[in-house]
C-alpha cells in the first residue's frame, strides 16, 4: 500500500476507496523488486584543507584553518602543539630551529571508527618566515549493498544479503529473506526473526530502512552494475586482453611487465578475468580490494576490485603487528636496545607495579612479548579471555591499555607455549619508547615513513593517545609493500638501513607454534605451499578480513593483498591459498 493511502484511510477520506485500485496499478509498472540497492553516508565533519601557522605582531604563533584561529603552543624541546576543540589536534616537533615542523594531525573518533587516528601533516617553513601545511582527514564511509533475488513459486518473496566492501557488516546483519507486506520490506534472518523493516517508495525505486548498527534509516536506491557502490569488483564485466605494467609514481617503485622477470603472465591474466566476471550471490563470497607483486625489486603487478584504488589506504587490521617488530629492531639497530632477552617489566616500573604481582613476571623478555609466548592469561581466540583484544578494548576501567595487559595473571611459564595475544605484542610500544625516548609516532615517521616515501598514513592510537600495535594502521597498498620488498632485500628500501639483516633472519625463522608447527615467527607467520611438487617456504603478515603481506625468498617475490571479509576467516584464507596455488606460484615457476 503507497503512503498516500495509508494516510488517506487514517483520515477517514472518501478518496481512500481509490486505494483498492492504486496499488495494483503501481505494482504492474514493477511487481519484481531483484536486483541490487544500494546506501551510501559519510559520518563525521572533520577539518579539512590549508594549515597556516604564523607569528602576530607580539610574536605569538597562531593556527589557522578554515578562518578559524587559535594559538601555538611551543616548548623549550621543540615541540609544537594546537588545538581546535572537538576537531582535532596538531603535535609536532621541531628538530632545527627554523626548519620544518614534523608531525601528526590527531583526527577524533567517528561512528565507523571509534578511536582517533594520526596523519602525518608537515609544516614547512615559507619565504616570509610562516609556516604551511595541508590536513588530508580520514573519511569515513560507508556504502551497503542489499541484494534481493525473487523466489520462486512464493509471490513477493525474496532470497537476500547484505555487502559491504569497506566493513562486512553483513557478517553483523545476517539478513537472508525478505517479504513484501502493504508496502513494506521486512528482512528477517534465517530462522525468521525480523531483523528491521523498510518502507517501499510509491515508484518502488527507493525503500527506507532502519539500520541498527547505526540506529538511523538509510535510504536504499535501485542500482545497475555502474551504479551499485562497489558491490561488484569492476564497472564492467569485460575480459581484459592483456595486463599493464603498474603506473610509475614518485613513491620510490620501479615498475616493469610481469613476464620481463619471469612471470606467466596468462595466469595472471586469467586471475584478474576471473575477478572481473565475478557475481555476488551471498555474504561468504571473497572481497578482494587489492593484488600487487613486486619481483627482483621491481612492481610488476597492481590490480585494484570493489572501489579501491592506487591513492587509498587501507586498513590493516593484524598485518600492522609486523610494524612493531619492525620498529623493535630499529631499537636494536641503532643501540638504544641490547638485545630483545631484556625483561619488559623494569622498562614499565617493575612488576610490583601491577595488579597480579608473580615471580615468574620477572622473566618475561621482549623476545616472549614479540613471539607471544609471554604466558599472559590473553588469548583472542576465546572471546570470555580476560585478555582478549575486544575485552581490553571496549572496558573503560583502564585506558591505560599496556597497564591492562601488564596487569594480568600468568598462566603459564613465559616461553612453555605460544598463544595469540594482541594485548601482550602491543607492549612493544612502551618498551620502545622507554628505550629510545621517541614517542612511536615520532619514530615510525622519522625511521619508517619518511625514508620508505610513505607520506600518507592513519595510525590509529590508544585511548592514552599513544600508536597501537596491536594493529589496524591505515597505509596505501603500494607503501605497506615497501615493508616486505625491505625484508626480502635483508633489511634495505635502496640505500636505507630498515632493520639489520640478522634481525631480519631472525624474525622470519620459526619462534612458536600457534595453529601448526613452527608458524609464527617474530609478528611474522610461515606457510608451506606445494606447487608443480615443490616446496615453497612463504612468511607473511596478516590481519583480519584478508590484509597479508607476503614474503617469499625463494623465488624473490614479496605481494601485498588487502581484501573486506571481515570476521571471515574461511573466506580470506581460501582467497589467500588460491592466489598463491593456483596463479601467483604457477605464474613465477
Amino acid at each position: 500500500m503507497s503512503s498516500l493511502c495509508r494516510a488517506l484511510r487514517k483520515t477517514g477520506a472518501v478518496f481512500a476507496t481509490l486505494c483498492f485500485t492504486l496499488p495494483t496499478t503501481l505494482l504492474a509498472q514493477n511487481t519484481d523488486l531483484s536486483g541490487v540497492w544500494s546506501a551510501e553516508r559519510e559520518y563525521g565533519r572533520w577539518i579539512e584543507g590549508p594549515v597556516a601557522v604564523h607569528q602576530t605582531d607580539n610574536a605569538e604563533w597562531t593556527a589557522v584553518v578554515q578562518g578559524s584561529a587559535v594559538p601555538v603552543a611551543i616548548d623549550d624541546a621543540g615541540n609544537w602543539h594546537f588545538k581546535f576543540p572537538g576537531q582535532g589536534e596538531f603535535i609536532g616537533w621541531q628538530s632545527e630551529k627554523a626548519g620544518t615542523i614534523h608531525g601528526h594531525w590527531i583526527q577524533p573518533p567517528g561512528v565507523i571508527a571509534g578511536y582517533r587516528h594520526a596523519q602525518p601533516v608537515p609544516l614547512t617553513r615559507q619565504r616570509d618566515g610562516n609556516y604551511t601545511g595541508e590536513i588530508r582527514p580520514f573519511r569515513q564511509r560507508v556504502s551497503l549493498n542489499i541484494s534481493l533475488s525473487a523466489i520462486e513459486e512464493r509471490s513477493r518473496t525474496y532470497r537476500t544479503f547484505l555487502r559491504n566492501p569497506e566493513r562486512n557488516l553483513g557478517v553483523y546483519f545476517r539478513i537472508e529473506e525478505a517479504t513484501e507486506s502493504d508496502g513494506s520490506l521486512l528482512f528477517a534472518d534465517r530462522d525468521g526473526n525480523t531483523l528491521t523493516t523498510a518502507e517501499l517508495s510509491d515508484d518502488r525505486q527507493s525503500f527506507r530502512m532502519f539500520y541498527p548498527r547505526f540506529g538511523e534509516t538509510l535510504v536504499f536506491t535501485r542500482r545497475d552494475r555502474n551504479t551499485a557502490t562497489a558491490f561488484y569488483p569492476r564497472l564492467t564485466d569485460k575480459s581484459v586482453k592483456a595486463l599493464q605494467s603498474p603506473v610509475v609514481v614518485a613513491d620510490g617503485w620501479q615498475t616493469a611487465p610481469p613476464e620481463s622477470v619471469g612471470f606467466d603472465e596468462s595466469r595472471l591474466l586469467a586471475f584478474v578475468n576471473e575477478m572481473v566476471a565475478f557475481e555476488p550471490t551471498g555474504l561468504r563470497q571473497p572481497y578482494l580490494h587489492s593484488l600487487l607483486i613486486a619481483r627482483d625489486g621491481k612492481l610488476v603487478f597492481e590490480e585494484y576490485f570493489h572501489g579501491y584504488h592506487r591513492d587509498q589506504t587501507h586498513d590493516s587490521r593484524s598485518a600492522g603487528k609486523t610494524i612493531g617488530s619492525i620498529l623493535l629492531g630499529i631499537a636494536l639497530r641503532d643501540g638504544a636496545l641490547p638485545s630483545i632477552d631484556e625483561p619488559v617489566y623494569p622498562l614499565y616500573g617493575g612488576v610490583d607495579a601491577f595488579a597480579n604481582p608473580d615471580p615468574r613476571k620477572a622473566e618475561i623478555t621482549l623476545r616472549h612479548i614479540v613471539s607471544m609466548t609471554a604466558g599472559f592469561d590473553c588469548d583472542d581466540d576465546n572471546y570470555d579471555n580476560p585478555g582478549n583484544e575486544d575485552i581490553m578494548q571496549e572496558q573503560r576501567a583502564e585506558p591505560d591499555w599496556y597497564r591492562y595487559a601488564l596487569s594480568l595473571p600468568l598462566v603459564r611459564a613465559p616461553g612453555e607455549r605460544g598463544v595469540y595475544c594482541t594485548g601482550g605484542i602491543n607492549l612493544i610500544g612502551g618498551a620502545v619508547e622507554a628505550v629510545t625516548g621517541k614517542t612511536l609516532l615520532r619514530l615510525f615517521e622519522e625511521e619508517v615513513a619518511r625514508p620508505l616515501g610513505i607520506d600518507q598514513y592513519f595510525y590509529n592510537l590508544m585511548p592514552t593517545g599513544q600508536a597501537y600495535l596491536g594493529g589496524g594502521i591505515r597505509l596505501r597498498p603500494r607503501d605497506f609493500l615497501k615493508l616486505g620488498q625491505a625484508y626480502l632485500d635483508g633489511g634495505e628500501w635502496g640505500d636505507y638501513r630498515l632493520v639489520s639483516e640478522s634481525w631480519v633472519n631472525d624474525s622470519l625463522a620459526p619462534a612458536t607454534t600457534l595453529f601448526q608447527q613452527d608458524d609464527y615467527g617474530f609478528s611474522w607467520w610461515r606457510r608451506v605451499y606445494t606447487v608443480a611438487g615443490r616446496d615453497i617456504q612463504t612468511h607473511y603478515a596478516s590481519g583480519n578480513g584478508g590484509q597479508m603481506l607476503f614474503v617469499i625468498p625463494e623465488l624473490n617475490i614479496t605481494m601485498m593483498i588487502n581484501a573486506g571479509n571481515y570476521s571471515d576467516g574461511r573466506t580470506r584464507n581460501h582467497l589467500r591459498d588460491r592466489i598463491l596455488q593456483e596463479f601467483v606460484l604457477p605464474a613465477a615457476l
